[in-house]
């Protein structure tokens, strides 16, 4: 059934102007902010004709029209699931995800999520807010703190009490945890450490994926707009990722850690690709491998290396401060078995 759409004309605001999500959601009676957030990210609202962006700023007399986002389910049946625990007590459980689990309910996710699982597993889990999350979102989300993407595997904390959701969603704003990432690249990488600084923001072209903007760009546009000081352009957010190389093949592969400073979306997947090797096997932000074609490796391992359907990106180690103990508890997820093969089977070939 075809989306209802409807329009309305921003009147007159105390404030002069003032951020679409909150006009909007204020216009919407019964409507919370965060779904308001999800309209806008899904293309839904439009101002004036284009696409709306959540913290773009609107006044008097703008036309906003919007589609109506169809309604989440607010109750989540637990689905028996088959989980793989790192480790778990009264406050956490760390698991280790695997490929094709979403990690909470959303918009076109119709299959049973981790966060299924984990309900029929924990019975219950922490509510609050995880980060980037707004208002009663915790009602589809909870326990969940951060994320991995549908297709990446690795570990992931989960919180089974309240006090805990708090303390570490707080941990994962203030970056004060670890983060380290393996993937396999799709090109050479020089040897040492590497970092990639960039502000990611929606793709204009297409609304699911994000595009990257260097420092520079960023910075002439802020004063192209008369933006200055710390004041961010608005759809706009700083991500930094360091990447240090742990093998090579051939000079066509290579097997990268990964530490994040920031957490965006699909931060990793985006900066591999601005340095030339994307992840093998993105189906967004990659490229069919290099290697297939050239009789370098095995036509075995090359229809293999060809046939990856995901990205080879796997959260490999996380650390943080247990909520209740407050020592420092680190975690180590082994690799799946589709990217071990491929591991295993490249050995011979190391640079």
């Amino acid at each position: 059934m075809a989306s209802t759409e409807h329009e309305i004309t921003v009147a007159p605001l105390d404030e002069g102007r003032l951020r679409l999500d909150l006009v909007l959601s204020r216009a919407l009676s019964g409507v919370s902010r965060n779904k308001v957030r999800d309209m806008i990210e899904q293309g839904l609202v439009f101002v004036n004709g284009t696409p709306g962006e959540v913290k773009q700023l609107v006044r008097e007399g703008d036309v906003i029209r919007y589609k109506d986002l169809p309604q989440a389910r607010t109750f989540l049946e637990p689905v028996a699931m088959d989980l793989d625990i790192l480790f778990e007590d009264d406050h956490v459980i760390v698991v280790n995800k695997r490929a094709g689990v979403s990690v909470h309910p959303g918009a076109g996710e119709t299959g049973p999520t981790l966060v299924h699982g984990l309900l029929h597993h924990c019975r219950k889990l922490g509510q609050g807010r995880a980060v980037d999350d707004d208002e009663d979102e915790s009602s589809l989300r909870p326990g969940i703190v951060h994320r991995l993407d549908k297709d990446t595997t690795g570990v992931m904390v989960v919180a089974k009490s309240d006090m805990a959701h708090a303390d570490l969603s707080k941990q994962f704003h203030d970056k004060t945890n670890f983060r380290q990432y393996i993937a396999l690249m799709n090109g050479p990488f020089p040897e040492g450490d590497w970092v990639r600084d960039s502000y990611l923001h929606r793709d204009p072209r297409e609304r699911t994926r994000f595009a990257s903007m260097d420092i520079a760009q960023y910075e002439h546009r802020k004063q192209r707009e008369g933006v200055s000081g710390d004041v961010e352009l608005q759809g706009f957010r700083f991500s930094r990722t360091v990447f240090k190389r742990e093998s090579q093949y051939k000079g066509l592969l290579s097997l990268v850690s990964l530490k994040l400073h920031t957490g965006r979306t699909h931060q990793i997947r985006i900066h591999a690709r601005d340095l030339g090797s994307p992840i093998v096997g993105d189906q967004v932000y990659g490229k069919a491998p290099l290697c297939v074609g050239r009789g370098v490796f095995p036509a075995e391992l090359e229809a293999k290396i060809a046939g990856v359907g995901r990205q080879m990106l796997h959260a490999w180690v996380l650390g943080f401060s247990h909520p209740l103990t407050k020592q420092w508890t680190q975690f180590e997820a082994t690799l799946p078995e589709d990217f071990a093969e491929i591991i295993k089977a490249l050995e011979p070939f190391k640079d």
